[in-house]
């Protein structure tokens, strides 16, 4: 018997593909379809938000400005 699952598919960078299949991973696979090539993925359409809002996370932990830093570890 077929089974079909609804999905999106979604077009990215390589890295930005790296980071989704890595929260994928984390998360026993709850997310992505299948990895089609270098730039695209498909989802699960109920998933799209949730893997979003992962996306933005990770990318706002490992993007942090420097500048902040700096700032912070100064003595008033």
């Amino acid at each position: 018997m077929v089974k079909a699952t609804r999905g999106t598919l979604v077009k990215c960078d390589a890295s930005i593909k790296a980071m989704l299949v890595d929260i994928d991973n984390k998360n026993n696979n709850d997310f992505i379809i299948e990895e089609l090539d270098e730039e695209h993925i498909f989802v699960k359409e109920t998933k799209v938000n949730a893997l979003k809002n992962r996306l933005q996370q990770m990318m706002k932990d490992r993007l942090k400005d420097p500048t902040l830093e700096e700032d912070s570890g100064k003595d008033a």
